[in-house]
């Protein structure tokens, strides 16, 4: 009669083919889980992005983002991003609306760098204006601060943005308006992002605008007053006393660095928090 101990033992060395057998089952369950998630996912990206054997009404497209954004991780990340900027044979306006307004949800200081790069003039209105109600909700590194102040820099310049390129007769005054509206909003939030990040923003005022140099630029004079930030002072006063010791005839902007100050009221203490 075989001993309860040798019975044992004889356990134990069955229970190593079982439990690998388990751990193959398992492994072929979850490869062919990811290799369905994937192939569902890659469908999703097609009908948003406008294949020609996937391609879907406008709004179709959006709610096939929206499928998508119900997937986390990178690839879906990838994909999305791949939507927003665009990329595919016809991104529809909707779609691209939605995987930006999806992306915003990630917490991601990349994702954000990627929509601040939207931030040009020769893209849409409705895509800037996604990509600012986006960049409100991430948090905005210094890549992104300085991608939203290259777009400012180029609209304070003179540069128009695609919606103004349309000459429109008379009699549409109404649109106008109603795209300057619209406009202000997409300003609007990206001061608010600037005022928010306001380390970030001073680092590149100074590093890329001159601000704090016996050269700082208008544009920087100008929204370093338009944001209302007062820790700007400092650096204001060192470009007004870098002019200031300029020993030969200049025009350094002395007079654009003096209205800065005052309108900042940089002779009066900061209010306490």
């Amino acid at each position: 009669m075989e001993s309860p101990r040798r019975r044992s033992n004889s356990k134990v060395h069955r229970n190593p083919y079982k439990f690998l057998g388990v751990v193959a089952v398992s492994v072929f369950a979850v490869l062919g889980y990811l290799s369905y998630r994937n192939s569902v996912m890659e469908r999703l990206y097609a009908e948003a992005a406008g294949y020609p054997k996937f391609f879907r009404r406008s709004k179709e497209s959006a709610n096939a983002v929206n499928e998508l954004a119900s997937y986390h991780g990178r690839r879906s990340t990838e994909l999305l991003i791949n939507i927003a900027v665009n990329r595919g044979p016809f991104v529809s306006s909707d779609a691209q609306a939605a995987a930006i307004d999806a992306l915003s949800k990630r917490k991601d200081p990349d994702i954000a760098v990627m929509l601040a790069g939207l931030l040009q003039p020769h893209q849409g209105l409705d895509v800037r204006r996604e990509a600012a109600t986006a960049l409100k909700k991430l948090p905005c590194n210094s890549l992104c601060v300085r991608a939203i102040l290259h777009y400012l820099e180029r609209t304070s310049q003179g540069q128009l943005n695609s919606e103004d390129l349309v000459v429109r007769p008379a009699g549409f005054d109404d649109v106008s308006i109603s795209l300057e509206k619209d406009q202000t909003v997409v300003y609007n939030d990206l001061y608010a992002v600037l005022r928010r990040e306001k380390a970030e923003t001073l680092i590149n005022l100074s590093q890329v605008y001159g601000l704090g140099s016996d050269d700082p630029s208008l544009f920087a004079l100008d929204l370093s007053t338009k944001l209302g930030i007062h820790e700007a002072c400092p650096v204001l006063k060192e470009s007004d006393n870098a002019i200031m010791e300029l020993s030969e005839p200049n025009k350094a902007p002395r007079e654009a660095v003096q209205t800065a100050l005052s309108s900042l009221q940089c002779d009066r203490a900061p209010a306490a928090p």
